[in-house]
């Protein structure tokens, strides 16, 4: 039966000011496997967009269907950091504790060349309070061993991508047309207007940040406190920044091994 949820147990939070974090901890190896191929492999070969599913209907002949299976295995292995870009949208609607809409799977960009979002890994909504806001997050993902591992700092680190995508009107402005053309139907269409309206209101305030660091070392606090102490500073209230740390138990080098083998068995 295929693994819809990601059993996981807490290892350390925080707060301080406008900044939160949470370290959270998956210590069973065969159901983080199950759920990285039953969920997230799914997302990273965009099977919920349905056409690899209406291109099969459309093979009629052995030969068709042939030719079918050689263009849909015609993209190369995801690299680790691109599974945890879609393990962290999965993670975050699954085990935050935080109602998160992603109205649109960003796989399908990083699979168009040329095609990524600059600016952001993921932009959608976060309910809080009962109301909806506009939310931009980044991704990391390190087996490093140091904590906090190289990708929380420096000029291409999450503190740096999350405070430009808060403070920079021409990023903002990037972010929203792209999410506006994404939002065109309902529920998501409803879901723009009123977290955008919230934004706009607040001159940009009202938002939530996010940071997740995808890990497969021991759970260490120091890997989101300071940066969440120093984003609090420059990112103060009504902005909300919340970070997230999900260590895991099989090694990053070994997720497109366990995805070759859910395709192989499809």
């Amino acid at each position: 039966m295929p693994a819809t949820t990601l059993p996981s147990r807490q290892c350390y939070t925080g707060t301080h000011g406008s900044a939160s974090w949470c370290g959270k901890a998956v210590d069973d190896r065969k159901r983080f496997a199950a759920f990285l191929r039953d969920v997230v492999g799914r997302r990273v070969t965009d099977e919920e967009s349905g056409f690899a599913a209406d291109l099969r209907g459309l093979a009629t002949t052995d030969m068709a269907t042939a030719q079918v299976e050689r263009l849909l295995r015609a993209v190369p292995d995801p690299k680790g950091w691109e599974i945890g870009e879609a393990l962290a949208e999965c993670v975050l609607r699954e085990d935050s504790g935080y109602e998160m809409h992603w109205p649109w799977n960003t796989v399908r960009d990083r699979r168009t060349p040329r095609a990524s979002l600059p600016g952001a890994d993921l932009v959608g909504f976060c309910r809080l309070d009962g109301t909806l806001w506009l939310t931009f997050g980044e991704v990391k993902t390190s087996s490093e061993a140091k904590a906090p591992p190289n990708v929380m700092s420096g000029g291409s680190g999450m503190r740096w991508q999350i405070e430009r995508s808060a403070k920079h009107p021409d990023i903002q402005r990037t972010l929203l047309q792209w999410l506006h053309t994404r939002c065109s139907r309902e529920p998501h269409r409803s879901m723009y207007e009123e977290a955008v309206r919230r934004f706009l209101e607040s001159q940009g305030k009202k938002l939530v940040i996010v940071g997740v660091l995808i890990r497969d070392t021991q759970p260490n606090e120091a890997d989101l406190q300071g940066r969440g102490k120093a984003l609090a500073l420059t990112l103060p209230a009504p902005t909300r920044v919340e970070l997230f740390a999900w260590y895991l138990p099989v090694p990053i080098a070994q997720w497109p091994a366990l995805l070759r083998e859910r395709s192989h068995a499809n």
